[in-house]
């Protein structure tokens, strides 16, 4: 068996088994259409993971803020000017 011969072989058994895959998670890989509508599937669950991502960074930064906030008006109150 040549080199070329176990590298179709290859190909193929690879080819039948993420057709497989697929077929088993639900999407049709013999319909363009359906591979296009997938890959934005895909695009999207991306850009929400990202939009989570960068909520939880802002969160993190405002409870931050108000934390050092809120310590710097506490020093202020203690030793602060008085009236």
């Amino acid at each position: 068996m040549t080199e070329d011969e176990i590298r179709d072989i290859a190909r193929t058994a690879a080819r039948e088994a993420v057709h497989e895959l697929m077929i088993s998670l639900g999407a049709d890989v013999s319909n363009p259409a359906a591979k296009i509508e997938m890959q934005k599937d895909f695009q999207s669950l991306r850009e929400w993971r990202q939009s989570m991502q960068a909520v939880r960074r802002h969160r993190l930064l405002t409870a931050v803020g108000i934390i050092v906030v809120g310590v710097f008006g506490l020093i202020y109150m203690k030793f602060g000017p008085r009236p």
